[in-house]
C-alpha cells in the first residue's frame, strides 16, 4: 500500500512556512534597505534644493520650447517618460489617498447640494403663489 500524497492545505501549510523561513533570514537587511530608500527618496527637498530645482525646471521649459526634446535618445526618452509617469501615478494615489476611495468621492445617498435646495425653494415659492 502506497502512502498518502499531502493534500493541498498540508501543501500550501509547507510553502508558506519554506518562504516564511527563507524571508525571516532576508528581513533585517531588507527592512535597512527599505528605510534608506525611503529616507532619501521619498523625503521633502531642503531649503538648498530649490535652486537645483527651480534650474532643472527652467532646462525643462526651455528645452521643449526650442524642440530639443527631438534630439534626445530612444534611452533617454523613455526615462523620461517613466519619471513623468511615476510623478502622474503618485499624484492620482495622493488624490486616492485624500478622498478615502478609489473610484470617487463617497457622497451619501441623502445628500443635496446647495443649488439644489435653491431651486427647490424658489420652485416651492412660485408654486405658494399661484404662479
Amino acid at each position: 500500500m502506497s502512502a498518502r500524497g499531502l493534500g493541498f492545505f498540508e501543501k500550501l501549510a509547507n510553502l508558506t512556512g519554506a518562504l516564511y523561513r527563507q524571508q525571516a533570514a532576508q528581513w533585517p537587511r531588507r527592512s535597512a534597505l527599505l528605510k534608506e530608500v525611503y529616507s532619501k527618496e521619498l523625503a521633502l527637498p531642503k531649503q538648498a534644493e530649490w535652486p537645483a530645482i527651480k534650474a532643472d525646471a527652467k532646462k525643462v521649459l526651455t528645452a521643449i520650447q526650442s524642440g530639443a526634446y527631438r534630439q534626445l535618445t530612444v534611452r533617454e526618452a523613455l526615462v523620461f517618460t517613466g519619471v513623468a509617469l511615476e510623478i502622474t501615478f503618485w499624484f492620482f494615489l495622493g488624490e486616492m489617498i485624500g478622498r478615502r476611495h478609489v473610484f470617487g468621492y463617497l457622497v451619501p445617498s441623502d445628500y443635496v447640494s446647495a443649488d439644489t435646495k435653491k431651486i427647490v425653494a424658489e420652485q416651492k415659492r412660485i408654486e405658494a403663489r399661484g404662479y
